[in-house]
């Protein structure tokens, strides 16, 4: 009983410290749930939320790179794998791809698509643009104090997969569980 419950604040605590990655300027960044709180706290940071799959998001690949490099000291740019985070996605209120998000000072913003998604463009909004767009509302905005706490409650399925996947490994059943 002791075992199990150290086992589960071992666990919870290895979450709450999250490894972070060294963040480069000038390149994406790939951000999945793990590190996605502390790379957002940097600085402002441009967040582009796509799937292997799609075509859009696969024509934005070559422009989000070179935007990396436009914005190089200025704003990070990262991009999210939304299938392959689905919790990240959930708590960015992703329902399309690609969606561009800015994220400053607590508050989220979405380019609204109409725009082009040209370098040129993407970076105007990434410098100024986003000040005419409307914030999300703050309990929708994933990098506050609201948001972040709520995260937690998007990662409790990942991270009881993950221990039901564990426990199965070292020979448990499904009844034992």
């Amino acid at each position: 009983m002791i075992r199990s419950m150290l086992c589960a604040l071992v666990m919870f605590l290895g979450f709450i410290v999250a490894p972070t990655s060294a963040y480069q300027t000038g390149k994406v960044v790939e951000v999945t749930e793990a590190d996605f709180d502390a790379q957002v706290a940097k600085g402002p940071t441009l967040v582009d939320v796509y799937a292997d799959w799609c075509g859009h998001c696969r024509q934005l690949a070559p422009v989000w790179e070179e935007l990396a490099k436009e914005l190089e000291g200025e704003i990070y740019v990262v991009k999210v794998n939304g299938p392959k985070c689905r919790s990240l996605q959930q708590r960015l209120h992703v329902k399309a791809y690609p969606s561009i998000l800015y994220l400053r000072d607590g508050e989220m913003r979405s380019y609204d698509g109409t725009g082009q998604r040209t370098v040129q463009a993407l970076a105007a909004f990434a410098r100024k643009g986003w000040r005419r767009t409307e914030p999300v509302p703050f309990y929708m905005a994933p990098n506050n104090w609201y948001g972040r706490s709520v995260g937690w409650v998007y990662k409790i399925p990942a991270v009881a997969r993950g221990a039901h996947a564990n426990l199965r490994e070292a020979g448990w059943g499904d009844v034992s569980i």
